[in-house]
């Protein structure tokens, strides 16, 4: 897993590289996984307090899905 910083994950999501889920619930996390049948964690950005973002891949269509705050998705899929 690499190492990325918030903000790099973020212009991913501007430039449509990557779908923003950071507001997604468990029932949305269902919803996703039934889709992708898994998500590869492919990176994260950390901070002075933890985690503050992730990176996530899907497995059957690549797309690539970014969280990017320190929200209850975050720690739903890290």
């Amino acid at each position: 897993m690499r190492k990325y910083g918030q903000r790099e994950i973020k212009a991913l999501v501007k430039s449509g590289a990557a779908v923003d889920i950071s507001n997604h619930d468990n029932a949305a996390r269902h919803e996703l996984e039934a889709q992708e049948t898994y998500l590869e964690k492919i990176g994260y950005s950390s901070g002075v307090y933890g985690l503050n973002g992730g990176l996530l891949k899907g497995h059957e269509s690549g797309k690539l899905y970014a969280i990017t705050g320190r929200t209850t998705a975050l720690f739903i899929y890290f």
